[in-house]
């Protein structure tokens, strides 16, 4: 992890392994420049440094750029958040093993001939919208629903090709620094319900990934992944007429619609006449001896075509449930099963039908049925877990949201921890389990924040503040903090030593911090992970309002 906290209070293990992320240029010299009444000669010429060594070749076009963020940066991210946004989105598809084999199998022949080496990954999401993404370091997901509109292997080649050279050409780092605004954080997921569907339930905050996947690219990294995807495509003994025909059929999609099921993955890869242009430019100089695969493709996506219908009569139970129609989502879920009884999400809704209608007992079964044919997926934990609180389990209730949290982090599985740490008289944990759930919002952010508030009478000074620190992908020391208190705070002051029984720097922190509020301030000290590990940080002064 390039990013590393080093903890000035006790922190339970999910807080200590936070994700890393980012800053925009604009903000990395800005945290330099910001002790200049101290170091005004040294941060200039440091910031200078900074940007001409940041100057590198693009391992794929091998033009020079400016990219303010490491390899490690890179790595980290990819490695981080590839899990936790797949589970947002779906979680991975699971039914039949052979199209997640099919589909790493096609994108590893295609990785092992781009210009970079990364560890590559390539896995099926299970969610009907047409997609895919690509995570700096080379991890790659596509979508269950894109693979049913493709028509070939070729296609799906091009698609493939064209996230790997996003990844292999750092697009994703170079958006880093042009300034997509990332903040030093750690994913936390608010859950909305299965009734708005898995693509949508789980809404990331402060995600680095999130924010990448779901950001335009530019009309230059678009063609240059279409480009040199399509000359990992001819290398690997594609037909490149695939990207072509597949880039026409998205503009074709494209035309005259903005709410389609197309429309997210059209939000990020803008489809356009100029690149169908660009394709068939690109495929007259590439060989035409590679194969379209109409044939293997089909069989190895086999199960994915036979079950649509299953998918969708699945959507129309989530939707008849949206509207408080149970009878009517419980008999269009059952008619899924009966097309395919393997689908976990299936059994998992007709847990939450049966939920909603008091039925516990049923609903935990439906809830194992779903576990036992995914133990993978982080919400039917999390919905087990609300079931066996109910009733008193608290030991199988507990397991099943930590569970739950190891898979995806989401406010309602902080706010229960909070209860059992509070109930457990573990003041210190329930207030940090509290100040994470309470950036969740809505009925959650509300109930933690009570939580916040039942704890605020034993609560002292130092301890109404959550403090982190780490570095910057840039090695400049952050510290972030949360107000763990259901009172606004102000007159925050921080105490800074380098090293124990170092002279103490004084820090204070402009404005007022709402409850539940999480900032991070960028001191402009630049250090290695050793030294950041020595620094102490001491909350001097907190005045609740």
């Amino acid at each position: 992890m390039y990013l590393r906290y080093t903890s000035a209070q006790q922190s339970p293990a999910w807080i200590r392994s936070m994700n890393p992320s980012t800053r925009s240029l604009s903000a990395f010299l800005s945290g330099i420049l910001a002790s200049a009444s101290m170091f005004r000669a040294g941060a200039a010429a440091l910031a200078l440094a900074v940007v001409v060594s940041a100057c590198s070749v693009n391992p794929v076009t091998g033009d020079r750029e400016v990219v303010l963020v490491s390899e490690d940066w890179e790595l980290d991210v990819g490695k981080t958040q590839y899990l936790p946004l797949r589970q947002a989105q779906g979680g991975d598809y699971v039914v039949d093993p052979q199209v997640q084999a099919y589909v790493n199998e096609v994108g590893q022949r295609i990785a092992a001939k781009s210009d970079r080496k990364l560890p590559y990954e390539f896995h099926v999401i299970n969610d009907s919208t047409p997609n895919a993404w690509a995570l700096p370091g080379g991890k790659i997901s596509i979508n269950r629903g894109l693979l049913t509109e493709l028509k070939d292997e070729s296609e799906l080649a091009a698609v493939l090709g064209h996230e790997i050279v996003h990844a292999a050409a750092r697009h994703g780092a170079q958006g880093q620094t042009r300034g997509l605004g990332l903040q030093l954080g750690v994913i936390t997921a608010s859950v909305i319900g299965a009734r708005e569907g898995y693509g949508q339930e789980a809404q990331l905050v402060s995600s680095v990934g999130a924010q990448l996947i779901n950001s335009r690219y530019g009309r230059g990294a678009e063609l240059e992944a279409d480009r040199y995807g399509m000359e990992y495509m001819a290398r690997s003994g594609y037909d490149p007429e695939g990207a072509v025909d597949l880039q026409r059929t998205f503009v074709e999609l494209s035309e005259g619609r903005s709410n389609d099921a197309f429309s997210k993955l059209f939000a990020s890869h803008p489809p356009s006449e100029e690149r169908v242009r660009k394709n068939i430019e690109t495929a007259a100089a590439l060989p035409h001896t590679g194969n379209r695969g109409a044939d293997r493709y089909l069989k190895n996506i086999g199960t994915l075509r036979k079950t649509e219908k299953a998918y969708e009569l699945y959507e129309q139970a989530q939707a008849a449930l949206a509207k408080n129609n149970k009878s009517g989502a419980e008999k269009l879920v059952r008619q899924a099963i009966r097309i395919e009884p393997r689908e976990g999400h299936f059994h998992s809704l007709l847990g939450d039908i049966t939920r909603t209608e008091g039925n516990t007992r049923a609903a935990r079964a439906h809830y194992d049925k779903a576990i036992s044919l995914n133990p993978q997926f982080y919400y039917y934990y999390l919905q087990r877990g609300k079931i066996n609180e109910a009733e008193g389990n608290q030991a199988a209730a507990l397991a099943d949201y930590q569970r739950s949290m190891k898979l995806l982090p989401t406010g309602e599985a902080q706010l229960a921890l909070g209860r059992f740490a509070e109930r457990q008289g573990n003041r210190q944990a329930a207030g940090e389990y509290y100040a994470r759930a309470a950036q969740a919002g809505g009925q959650v952010g509300n109930d933690a924040r009570a939580g916040l508030a039942r704890l605020q009478p034993a609560a002292q000074t130092n301890t109404r503040l959550l403090v982190h620190q780490g570095l910057t992908p840039g090695g400049v020391l952050a510290i972030e903090f949360i107000n763990q208190t259901s009172r606004p705070l102000s007159n925050i002051e921080l105490g800074i030593r380098r090293t124990p029984g170092a002279e103490q720097q004084v820090r204070r922190v402009q404005g007022v911090l709402q409850p539940g509020e999480r900032r991070v301030i960028q001191t402009g000290q630049r250090m290695n992970r050793a030294e950041a590990a020595r620094m102490q940080i001491q909350v001097l002064r907190a005045d609740a309002l």
